[in-house]
């Protein structure tokens, strides 16, 4: 039994794809089943149900699943320390397009534990220059041909107005907001083109009058009434106590979170902290 044959069943297992798992140890996805297939057959039971390309865990592979949780993280934990991204004394440059309230509170922490480690952050909608960038956080994309990337978040959007507001608690169509006032994000933020779309989808141009990057500033005009403003709803959100969210009954969309990187800068503190934020995710 190997160590990486367990590291690809337990991937597979929290994901329940053998496709994942090839993605993120950038191999084929049929390496990773032969090598589960293995595990099984040197345990003696199978490990998950496979039908039509698809793959569920079964009782043996919950008890193990349930097993390799606390000994990769105390694994990983040892690996970490031993692993000092101190060492590495490179500053990590991070271009930030997506969830900048969440990873900067990601690097406030990170920073707390690793003080010696230099970052270099910008907050650009419009920057080009990603070669500039060790990572780059952004929606999923075909932007970043020259990037691996790692998902982080998976979140749902929301519409949300001022708890006064009188649209709170009513059962809505988006089309029925077509004469309400919207706040949004810069004209290059994917939240702001999946708003335009889905209003132009229903048949109106959404009216918007506040159109600032500053995500506090419009965090407060939604809180003052001022406007309909898009949230994301994600594992760890914190939620205005101010705002709700309303009830649109066709208003069904989301965004995945990613964070890009260079395949040569992948290593040392970069590594690290990539491995960081992916664990803050999970």
């Amino acid at each position: 039994m190997e160590l990486l044959q367990l590291r690809y069943f337990f991937e597979s297992a929290k994901n329940e794809s053998f496709a994942k798992t090839a993605e993120k140890y950038m191999v084929p996805a049929t390496s990773v089943s032969a090598a589960v297939k293995r595990l099984e057959t040197e345990l003696g039971c199978q490990l998950f149900h496979r039908s039509c390309n698809k793959i569920a865990l079964n009782d043996n592979g919950r008890k193990l699943l349930h097993s390799l949780n606390g000994i990769f993280k105390e694994l990983d934990d040892v690996v970490d320390t031993l692993t000092s991204a101190t060492t590495d004394t490179r500053e990590i440059k991070m271009l930030v397009r997506a969830m900048r309230g969440t990873i900067t509170e990601h690097i406030i922490e990170y920073k707390t534990k690793h003080p010696d480690i230099a970052f270099k952050t910008v907050f650009d909608f419009d920057a080009t220059d990603f070669e500039n960038y060790d990572i780059i956080i952004d929606e999923q994309s075909d932007k970043y041909p020259e990037y691996k990337k790692i998902e982080l978040y998976k979140t749902i959007l929301k519409l949300r107005v001022s708890d006064k507001s009188p649209l709170c608690d009513k059962k809505l169509t988006l089309k029925q907001l077509s004469n309400q006032p919207f706040i949004s994000i810069g004209e290059n933020n994917g939240m702001h083109r999946i708003l335009i779309n889905a209003c132009r989808r229903v048949g109106f141009t959404p009216n918007i009058i506040v159109l600032s990057n500053d995500l506090q500033c419009n965090r407060k005009f939604v809180e003052a009434g001022v406007g309909i403003g898009l949230a994301r709803e994600y594992k760890g959100v914190k939620s205005s106590s101010n705002t709700k969210i309303l009830n649109v009954v066709d208003f069904n969309e989301n965004q995945t979170i990613c964070a890009y990187y260079k395949i040569d800068a992948a290593y040392g503190n970069v590594k690290h902290f990539l491995n960081f934020i992916k664990s803050k995710a999970d």
